[in-house]
């Protein structure tokens, strides 16, 4: 029996990243359906952490792989960091569940889930490295605490 090599089955990080969201979906809206029994809450709360794992997934597997190279555009498109706005949206809709107990409406918890997820994009985004950067800058321009010695 021919063994499989990984060469030969290469799943790309969309695919697991789709995967996840699927799941992440489906068992998000379960359990919020199955507590609150409201499901349009339900689908909101599995739709943002479906759609946050659709994107932290494929950016962490991506960071992991040295040789991906992110073409660089000059668009306005290519400003938007996938791996920020996951991890927002993950959270957002664990969020919303968790202020589910607290608030009696379903309006509070989800506007404050968004709030922050909108909160934390914008602070994610300026911290996170692009899938395609190193974490640690090497060249002579980065930023060290040495200069503060001065």
């Amino acid at each position: 029996m021919a063994e499989s090599t990984m060469d030969e089955s290469v799943v790309s990080p969309g695919f697991v990243g789709g995967a996840a969201a699927v799941l992440t979906f489906g068992m998000l809206a379960y359990v919020t359906v199955l507590l609150f029994e409201q499901i349009a809450v339900g689908v909101l709360v599995g739709a943002l952490s479906g759609v946050g794992m659709f994107y932290t997934v494929p950016y962490t597997i991506r960071r992991a792989d040295e040789s991906y190279v992110r073409d660089d555009h000059e668009n306005l498109a290519r400003s938007f960091h996938p791996g920020a706005a996951g991890y927002a949206l993950s959270g957002a809709g664990v969020v919303a569940l968790a202020l589910m107990f607290v608030f009696e409406g379903a309006l509070v918890p989800i506007a404050v889930a968004l709030a922050l997820s909108m909160t934390e994009y914008v602070v994610l985004s300026r911290l996170l490295p692009r899938a395609s950067e190193s974490s640690v800058e090497d060249h002579e321009d980065a930023w060290s605490s040495d200069e503060w010695d001065e």
